[in-house]
Parts: C-alpha cells; sequence; structure tokens
C-alpha cells in the first residue's frame, strides 16, 4: 500500500496533486448538493451545487486565473475550508455520526494548506520598495 502512494504521489506532479485536491473538493461539495436537494432542501442543495461547480470551474482555470491571482491556491483552499466546515456541520445537525468528523478534518487540512499556500507566496518584483528612489 506504502508503495502505490509513493508510485502514486511521484507519478503526479505537485500541480496536478494540487488540482487532484481542488476538484476532489468540488466533487464532494456537488455530492453533498445533491443530497439536500433529495431531501427537499432545494436552496441550500442550490447554493451548494453552485459552489462545488464553481470551485470545479476555478479548478479547470487554474492556469489562467493564478496568472492574475497573486494568491489564488491559498485563497481557493481557504474557500474550501469554508465549505467543508460548514458541510460538517450540515452533518452534526443531520445526527451523522462519522461523516462530519471526516469532513471536519478535511476542513482542517485545507485550511493547513491556504496557510502554507499564503506563506509561500511570494511578493511581486514590481511591488517591493525602490531602494533607490
Amino acid at each position: 500500500m506504502i508503495n502505490l502512494l509513493k508510485i502514486t504521489s511521484m507519478a503526479l506532479s505537485r500541480e496536478k496533486r494540487k488540482q487532484l485536491a481542488h476538484a476532489l473538493a468540488g466533487v464532494i461539495i456537488l455530492l453533498k448538493a445533491f443530497d439536500k436537494a433529495e431531501h427537499g432542501h432545494m436552496i441550500l442543495g442550490s447554493l451548494l451545487g453552485i459552489i462545488g461547480v464553481t470551485i470545479i470551474l476555478l479548478t479547470i482555470y487554474h492556469h489562467r486565473l493564478a496568472q492574475y491571482i497573486k494568491s489564488f491556491d491559498a485563497l481557493v483552499f481557504l474557500a474550501e475550508a469554508v465549505v467543508l466546515g460548514i458541510v460538517s456541520g450540515l452533518y452534526f445537525h443531520d445526527g451523522k455520526t462519522g461523516l462530519p468528523y471526516a469532513y471536519a478534518l478535511a476542513s482542517v487540512a485545507y485550511l493547513t494548506a491556504a496557510i502554507l499556500f499564503f506563506r509561500r507566496t511570494k511578493p511581486d518584483d514590481h511591488l517591493e520598495a525602490d531602494p533607490n528612489p
């Protein structure tokens, strides 16, 4: 099992792993949207559906948007952390016993990734102070 994970992590570049994490979060949010809509909560289901589709679209257009938004990855991870936290709360509210903890853990992991990506973001050269005014 460990060898399979090692081979998989070597086969996927760091960028592909980030995109996979974003896409997976979008799919998970879409699944919860369908679940809520199926149980008659159309407004919440629609809202979660819009968020899930938006995250998937952000994943698809990642390279284009990252050129214009300095901390794009960090912002997307932060948004996903918030939404996964909300989904965890919804599962707690529904009386589920195991799933809320999995979503809460995922939310913390995405929040950690957001913080790490914010710290890694380097300031643009044109924003730095000119040493010779």
